[in-house]
């Protein structure tokens, strides 16, 4: 006994972002990320430096400079993601990081999931920032993660 055909449906459409709004592109992700990186290592290095010699002369600042040291990596990404969307490097980069679910501004709360996003890629050698490419929406894990999705933006 034959059964009847099932009807042919059509896919589910892929979201996309909104009309006239494209996800940001790998390469400049990449390059915003290393900027981004350069400028955290130029300020942790500045300070462990000038900490490292005038901390001869008051030991207070051999205190201040570690606490830079260990405040700026943490705090930089989360900091900037949630007051504006972009960080120096996606300013440079022109792209910009936005709530998924409505293009919304970043929560102080998703941009801490997002840098633990950015921990477990990197961990798993960085297959979670690989994963853009996989994503049909371009989503690392630290997008997944935080709720997030980085656009082009309009304005430097």
């Amino acid at each position: 006994m034959s059964q009847s055909p099932t009807a042919w449906q059509a896919p589910e459409p892929v979201g996309g972002p909104a009309a006239g709004i494209e996800f940001a592109s790998p390469g400049a992700r990449l390059v915003a990320y290393i900027v981004d990186i350069l400028v955290i290592g130029a300020v942790c290095f500045t300070f462990s430096i000038v900490g490292f010699l005038i901390g001869f002369l008051l030991p207070i600042l051999w205190v201040l400079a570690a606490a830079v040291v260990i405040i700026v990596p943490l705090a930089y990404f989360p900091w900037y993601w949630s007051r504006g969307g972009q960080t120096l490097g996606m300013k440079l980069m022109r792209i910009k990081v936005v709530r998924d679910a409505d293009g919304g501004p970043v929560s102080v709360g998703q941009a801490i999931l997002r840098l633990v996003g950015f921990w477990v890629s990197t961990l798993v050698f960085y297959i979670g920032f690989i994963w853009i490419f996989i994503d049909s929406r371009r989503r690392g894990w630290p997008d997944l993660l935080g709720g997030t999705i980085v656009i082009s933006a309009e304005h430097p």
